[in-house]
């Protein structure tokens, strides 16, 4: 088993993982964009009011379904967006 395990980590391509504090809704292209490219993102919307924060919410959550990729909530107001083929392991 310990084999099989070290033998996919070997496997494991690395990539980017971005974290972005968004100001204000014009800043979800740029998110958008850094997923298109496969850059996996943490945001946290700490800085942004909660009628942007949800709008925000519903064009990645958008944009990552069109992707194929996963979102999930790190904490209140922090999520991790993914593109397709990154997975993520939380032990």
């Amino acid at each position: 088993m310990k084999k099989e395990r070290k033998e996919q980590q070997k496997r494991i391509n690395v990539r980017d993982v971005y974290v972005f504090y968004p100001m204000n809704f014009d800043d979800v292209q740029y998110s958008i964009d850094a997923l298109m490219q496969g850059t996996t993102l943490i945001v946290s919307f700490s800085k942004v009011d909660e009628k942007n924060t949800q709008r925000f919410l519903d064009f990645l959550s958008g944009a990552i379904y069109a992707l194929k990729g996963g979102v999930r909530q790190l904490g209140q107001r922090d999520f991790l967006f993914r593109p397709d083929g990154v997975e993520v392991v939380f032990g």
